[in-house]
């Protein structure tokens, strides 16, 4: 249960996030503004490698920065809020 409120939690902060792609850290962050108690990196981790490899989300690269890794959800992740 808490790793699917997780996994809702991150597609719920990229669609409220849209047009724009969180960093990793932001995306942490606000995660763990979201649920109680917060989730730890393990978890955080699971969650992303989880919704990246359904294709619920992905990297989006930063025009800057190669280095940073930013996240954006996808129409098939936008369609599991939506059910």
């Amino acid at each position: 249960m808490r790793t699917t409120n997780i996994r809702l939690a991150i597609l719920e902060i990229l669609e409220r996030a849209q047009p724009y792609a969180l960093p990793e850290r932001q995306l942490a962050v606000e995660l763990n503004g979201t649920v109680r108690p917060p989730a730890g990196k393990a978890e955080c981790d699971e969650a992303i490698l989880f919704l990246q490899s359904r294709g619920y989300i992905t990297t989006v690269p930063d025009p800057i920065d190669d280095q940073l890794v930013k996240w954006a959800i996808t129409e098939p992740g936008l369609a599991t809020l939506r059910h």
